[in-house]
């Protein structure tokens, strides 16, 4: 398994398409981590968009047939890293389909009206994600990833570079 963070819209825009996510507000302000196959085909992707302090979590998704192998959550422990180097602390996201994972990695359920204004003003709680979404929130990721111990297995992940498992 190998890890980058890519800019290549296009290809992440066909990955949440086929997992049924929106895609139509994708562009270069999310900053993308995705998981690419031993063919070096992306299989999975997460992505944060980046609001001072605060950061959205966007389009994750994994191949169905990658999915219980723990990629979805070496993703998410990526993500706390790459958010770290952009300096964000708290991290949002809104989930009709996902709410389980996320509690379980540390994701609390917020009253969406709670959310920053900046947060709020985007097209994904705009526009994009359903008024039914669940919106949850996790402050302090740093003290979650040392809680789970991600920043002593996972390397850190570096623009345009590649990393293996």
């Amino acid at each position: 398994m190998q890890w980058e963070i890519r800019d290549d819209v296009e290809t992440i825009k066909n990955v949440l398409t086929e997992a049924g996510l929106p895609a139509t507000d994708i562009g270069t302000k999310i900053k993308f981590i995705v998981a690419l196959n031993e063919s070096d085909r992306v299989i999975g992707c997460i992505g944060v968009e980046p609001y001072g302090d605060g950061g959205l979590l966007r389009s994750f998704a994994v191949d169905p047939v990658y999915r219980n192998r723990g990629i979805g959550r070496e993703l998410l422990y990526r993500l706390f890293s790459l958010s770290r180097q952009y300096g964000i602390n708290n991290l949002h996201l809104l989930t009709t389909t996902a709410e389980k994972f996320f509690s379980r990695t540390g994701f609390s359920i917020g009253v969406r009206e709670d959310a920053p204004a900046s947060i709020r003003s985007t097209t994904e709680f705009s526009s994009l994600c359903p008024s039914t979404s669940a919106y949850m929130v996790m402050r302090s990721i740093q003290n979650f990833e040392y809680e789970f111990g991600a920043a002593d297995v996972l390397p850190p992940v570096n623009e345009n570079k590649k990393t293996t498992k």
